[in-house]
C-alpha cells in the first residue's frame, strides 16, 4: 500500500457521475485529484458548483481541450464522459502512460459490430476492446481479463447491468435457472444524465412512471455479455427500463424459469453463498430489496425467490445509480488498480 496519495484526474466533472466521483474522492486522502475537467464549468473553482467539497474546493476546472495535458501527472484518469468522448480520450491517455477507468459504454462490449448496432456509431478504438476489463469486482467471470494493478483500461459497468448481473449471476453460475431472462428496470432521473430534454422535465416526470428505449436499450447486450460469461453459454435478455419521479436510485426485477431438477430452496442458498465476504453486496429477503435500502450508499442489495410449483424465479437488485451504478464502483476499480482497499 502506497504511503503517498495516488494522483488521479476526473474528466467529465460536471455530469452527475463525475460530480459524485469528486465528492467521494474529496473524502479519501489516499487519492489526490490533480485535474478536474469539464467545458461546462471550465475556469470556475469546484466549490462554486459543489459547495460541500473540502480538500478539492479550490481546484480550478480545466476545459476539455486540456484534458490529456492536465492528466499528464496522473496515475489514473477517470472518464465520466459520453462514449464518443471516451473513444478519443482513452487511447490518448493510455499512449502517455495514464491508466483509465471509463464510466461510459465505450469499452464494455467486446464486439465492435455490437457497439455499432446498439450505440449507433462506429467504434474508433477497436484495438482496445480486447484489452478492456469489465469492472464488476464481485463477479470475476464477467471481467474478461485480469482486474488488478496490472490493468490499463477498465470499462466501468452500466448502472442497470450492475444491478441485474449481481442479482442473476449466482443463479446462472450454479445452473439453477434457464438462460432466458426478462428484466424490468426502474431508475431515478439522474440515470438519464445531466441534459435538457422534454421527457426529463419536472412536469413530464412527476407523478408518472415511463418506459423508455423499449427493445433498444444499450444495456441489453452488456447484460447478455456479462451473464453469458458467468453461465458459460449464451444468455437471452429482454430488458425494459423505466424512469421514476426520483432523483436517484435503481431497482431491477428479473424473471426466469427454474432449470430442470432444481429445488426452489436452492435459490436463496445460492445467493447467500455467492456473496459471502463481499463487503459491497448484501443479500436480503426479496421483500427487503428496495431503492431506500441503497440510497446514498455504495452498496448493492440483492435477493431471490424460487417458486417450485410454478417453476419460476424472481431475482431483485437495488443500487444507487450514481454510486454503485457509477462513481463508487469506479472508485472500487481505482482501488483495485492502485492496490488500495475499498470500503463501501
Amino acid at each position: 500500500m502506497s504511503t503517498s496519495p495516488h494522483r488521479v484526474s476526473v474528466i467529465g466533472a460536471s455530469g452527475y457521475a463525475g460530480a459524485e466521483l469528486l465528492s467521494l474522492l474529496d473524502r479519501d486522502a489516499r487519492f489526490e485529484v490533480v485535474a478536474a475537467v469539464a467545458d461546462r464549468w471550465a475556469g470556475e473553482r469546484l466549490d462554486r458548483r459543489l459547495p460541500t467539497l473540502d480538500r478539492l474546493a479550490g481546484l480550478e476546472v480545466r476545459a476539455m481541450a486540456d484534458a490529456v495535458a492536465a492528466s499528464a501527472g496522473a496515475e489514473v484518469a477517470l472518464l465520466a464522459t459520453p462514449a464518443e468522448g471516451s473513444l478519443t480520450l482513452a487511447p490518448a491517455l493510455l499512449a502517455r502512460g495514464v491508466r483509465v477507468v471509463d464510466l461510459s459504454g465505450a469499452f464494455r462490449l467486446r464486439d465492435a459490430a455490437a457497439y455499432r448496432r446498439w450505440y449507433g456509431a462506429e467504434h474508433t478504438a477497436v484495438e482496445l476492446l480486447a484489452e478492456a476489463v469489465y469492472g464488476l469486482p464481485e463477479v470475476a467471470e464477467a471481467h474478461g481479463g485480469e482486474l488488478g494493478p496490472g490493468t490499463r483500461l477498465v470499462a466501468n459497468p452500466g448502472c442497470y447491468p450492475t444491478a441485474a448481473v449481481l442479482a442473476l449471476a449466482p443463479l446462472l453460475r450454479a445452473g439453477l435457472i434457464e438462460p432466458t431472462v426478462y428484466i424490468d428496470g426502474k431508475s431515478g432521473v439522474t440515470g438519464a444524465g445531466r441534459k435538457v430534454e422534454e421527457r426529463l422535465m419536472f412536469t413530464e416526470i412527476d407523478e408518472s412512471v415511463s418506459p423508455y428505449r423499449v427493445g433498444n436499450h444499450q444495456h441489453t447486450p452488456e447484460i447478455e455479455q456479462a451473464l453469458g460469461r458467468v453461465a458459460g453459454r449464451p444468455v437471452s435478455v429482454t430488458f425494459t427500463p423505466h424512469l421514476l419521479p426520483l432523483r436517484r436510485g435503481m431497482l431491477v426485477t428479473a424473471f426466469a424459469a427454474l432449470a430442470p431438477g432444481v429445488e426452489a430452496e436452492q435459490v436463496a442458498a445460492a445467493m447467500t453463498t455467492a456473496y459471502q465476504g463481499q463487503r459491497a453486496v448484501r443479500v436480503r429477503s426479496p421483500g427487503d430489496v428496495s431503492i431506500a435500502a441503497t440510497a446514498l450508499t455504495s452498496l448493492a442489495v440483492v435477493g431471490a425467490h424460487g417458486d417450485g410449483e410454478r417453476r419460476s424465479v424472481v431475482a431483485l437488485g437495488s443500487i444507487d445509480n450514481l454510486r454503485k451504478g457509477a462513481s463508487s464502483q469506479a472508485l472500487q476499480n481505482l482501488c483495485l488498480l492502485t492496490g488500495e482497499n475499498f470500503t463501501p
